[in-house]
């Protein structure tokens, strides 16, 4: 794209690529199979240089299969793919990276304990003394002049391990970008971005557009699709359902088109109801170093929503109530009487549950099979005379997965083999497994598609009107408003403003979380 001998030169002219009718990339009728599992069939798609490319279906549609073949990871079983004019014949992630073909992934393998500049300059790193010395300072120069180009305010002599998620990724995309990369492939970029950042990678990727660099934007978020693509590809049970320029489809349709069904809108309880329902928890002037005075009230069988950007404090407050973080001032009261747990076993016991936002990390044992992970939690109810009573463990799971209507194989497929939505399914029903009155989620729709979404959507609704409270602690402030009955928003660790779904807007909550429209905490 650049030879990396002129980067010195950043106020030199544009480079931008106009779009020819010769794609960057294209997919003629490609199909993949493994075993028990056509997860491509006779799949076609062209990108062209400049234009943002949305592939967008539900979870299993196919789209993580086509980006491994695109990227080298597997080879097609029957069709071919071209890219930059030439058939690709060698399929290795080695190979596809040489030729431009970059993978930016919801969770960057870079080097945390390396500096911005290795990291992006792995490999390429400036040297002195033919080679025997490294030359940091030009490389952090070099660093600094490419990441300026992007407009990108990274310090590159600072260690990857201490940027935020939205830094990573654009630490990983300049990494890219200094290896020449022609094409490249974002999964799922926003993921963990709140609605600042996420604006800020999208400046970033128009940017890259108007460099002349193609970018593939796989997203659940049809909000972004629709802000960003030129054009979307829908997927659907590995075939290819449509291709249409995104001025022609509204989201409704796409929606559609990804399940060839209509999704359900989802009411919220009228506020009159939940004020007359018995408080289950209350916060009262709470403070931690991160969380400053903050007063909340939860009802039985209400949905309360908490939302803020990423440091505001949501992620804290779930660690107050699981016993993971002490308060310094301030009380809790769960069902009238002080809660002051010291860690997860005392929350459990008192019936509090929290869903966190990395289930693989912290929640779940993905080697393990589902009905393992669902009876972890509360290992007697499945003990028989000091025995464990597979038959029981089994029972439970069963219940589970038909209730919370998890897609899986088999009660004993493990974990890791499921869909992001079914393994937000199985936490879920590890909480109901361990009898909890009060659940507390972290970003339960994070990276699942739309109808995961609607989905988790219906059993969190399904829970609340059982009698069980539910707290929903998300940045995706859209996304609450379909299912939550009271909304809430953080903005440095204070609240700043309550109201209920009814008398919100998502504008509105955006502004009182990033402080544009000068809301005061209160």
């Amino acid at each position: 794209m650049w030879d990396r001998r002129m980067l010195g030169n950043v106020g030199g002219s544009s480079m931008v690529t106009k779009t020819t009718s010769t794609p960057l990339l294209s997919i003629e009728s490609v199909s993949k199979r493994f075993p028990g599992v056509q997860a491509l069939h006779e799949v076609s798609l062209s990108l062209h240089a400049g234009e943002v490319h949305a592939l967008v279906g539900q979870n299993g549609a196919g789209k993580s299969t086509l980006v491994k073949c695109i990227s080298g990871v597997h080879p097609p079983d029957e069709g071919r793919i071209v890219f930059d004019g030439d058939e690709i014949a060698t399929y290795s992630p080695r190979h596809a990276y040489d030729l431009g073909i970059a993978v930016v992934h919801q969770r960057p393998p870079l080097q945390l304990s390396m500096s911005v500049a290795e990291n992006v300059l792995l490999g390429n790193f400036p040297t002195l003394a033919r080679g025997a010395i490294v030359d940091r300072r030009r490389g952090i120069e070099q660093t600094r002049t490419l990441l300026a180009r992007f407009r990108l305010d990274i310090d590159p002599s600072v260690e990857v391990a201490r940027l935020a998620a939205a830094e990573r990724q654009q630490v990983a995309i300049a990494k890219a970008l200094y290896r020449d990369a022609k094409l490249v492939i974002l999964d799922e970029p926003t993921a963990a971005l709140d609605a600042e950042k996420s604006a800020r990678l999208f400046e970033f990727i128009r940017d890259l557009t108007a460099e002349g660099v193609g970018i593939l934007y796989v997203s659940h978020h049809l909000e972004e699709v629709f802000g960003l693509a030129n054009r979307i590809t829908v997927l659907r049970d590995g075939e290819l359902v449509a291709t249409r320029p995104t001025a022609e489809l509204t989201q409704d349709e796409v929606v559609t088109l990804m399940a060839g069904r209509r999704l359900e809108a989802i009411e919220a309880v009228p506020e009159a109801i939940i004020e007359d329902r018995p408080d289950v928890l209350r916060l009262e002037r709470v403070s931690t170093p991160l969380l400053h005075e903050v007063n909340l009230s939860l009802h039985e069988g209400e949905v309360l929503g908490i939302t803020g950007v990423i440091g505001a404090g949501g992620h804290e407050l779930a660690r107050v109530l699981f016993g993971l973080v002490q308060p310094e001032s301030g009380q809790v009261l769960l069902g009238g009487r002080p809660y002051a747990p010291h860690g997860p076993k005392q929350a459990l016991e008192q019936g509090v549950f929290l869903v966190p936002e990395d289930p693989d990390k912290e929640g779940l044992v993905p080697v393990l099979s589902v009905a393992t992970n669902i009876t972890l939690v509360d290992l007697p109810a499945i003990t028989r005379r000091g025995a464990l009573s597979l038959r029981r463990e089994r029972e439970i799971a069963r219940r589970y997965v038909h209730d919370l209507r998890i897609a899986t194989p088999s009660i004993d497929t493990p974990v890791r083999s499921l869909s992001g939505g079914n393994r937000q399914k199985v936490l879920l029903a590890k909480g109901l497994a361990a009898e909890a009155s009060l659940l507390v989620l972290e970003e339960p729709t994070q990276g699942v598609d739309v109808h995961a979404k609607a989905e988790i959507h219906q059993i969190v609704r399904e829970l609340a009107a059982s009698g069980k409270a539910v707290i929903v602690i998300s940045t995706d402030i859209r996304d609450l408003l379909q299912f939550v009955d009271r909304l809430i928003a953080l903005r440095g660790g204070r609240v700043v403003g309550e109201a209920p779904v009814g008398e919100t807007s998502y504008a509105h909550t955006l502004d009182l979380t990033v402080g544009a429209a000068g809301a005061r905490a209160s």
